[in-house]
């Protein structure tokens, strides 16, 4: 699948506790930590999505901004997942947290290359799955919806009802050789390593 026949749906919910602030907005370079996402995004996919509870905070971007569709208990981004894909214009959609600015395009084409025919792309290796950096099919949608009327908000544990694929790490690491696609900003030292690479410029682009 072409991703220019897809959307990129951004979460960009949670509350940033360990980092005491939205972590998407912390400035990295000339931009931020969404802004960096949004621009390794952008003519890639047809349309990029960014579901929030403060969509005042977005505006800015060249982004369609959406909310949940559902009201939970407890946050989760299972209900992110959902609200990209209820208002998505497209059958497959490429989900990332908002909060992993170094996204290699490769690695995106790579997800996006085989998704067709499957419900989940997810990267898995060592142990890990990177259910925040993959692709979703709108089928995935009545699972879902069910899970979270259940209270059931484990996004791994849906993977039982549907079709997925894996994409092994180190197929992607030939694409990126440290996965920084995978590198996510939660607290404050990871912040300044973020700030750090990208200073060094171990991820190309800029």
């Amino acid at each position: 699948m072409n991703s220019n026949k897809m959307a990129a749906i951004i979460l960009a919910g949670g509350r940033s506790s360990r980092m005491g602030e939205n972590k998407m907005l912390l400035p990295l370079g000339d931009s931020t930590i969404v802004g960096k996402l949004v621009s390794a995004l952008q003519n890639l996919f047809a349309e990029i999505i960014v579901v929030t509870d403060h969509p005042e905070a977005y505006q800015s971007l060249p982004v369609r901004v959406a909310e949940d569709q559902v009201s939970c208990s407890s946050r989760n981004s299972l209900t992110g997942i959902h609200g990209g894909l209820s208002v998505s214009s497209y059958e497959y959609n490429l989900v990332l947290a908002g909060d992993m600015p170094f996204v290699e395009r490769a690695v995106l084409r790579r997800l996006c290359s085989s998704c067709e025919g499957h419900d989940v792309t997810v990267p898995h290796g060592e142990g890990f799955f990177q259910p925040l950096c993959a692709v979703y099919r709108k089928s995935c949608l009545p699972g879902i919806e069910r899970r979270l009327k259940n209270g059931q908000y484990k996004i791994l544990d849906f993977f039982s009802e549907i079709k997925v694929q894996y994409v092994d790490f180190e197929e992607l690491k030939r694409l990126d050789k440290n996965l920084l696609s995978f590198f996510n900003v939660n607290t404050p030292e990871e912040y300044k390593r973020a700030c750090e690479i990208f200073a060094a410029k171990i991820v190309g682009g800029w």
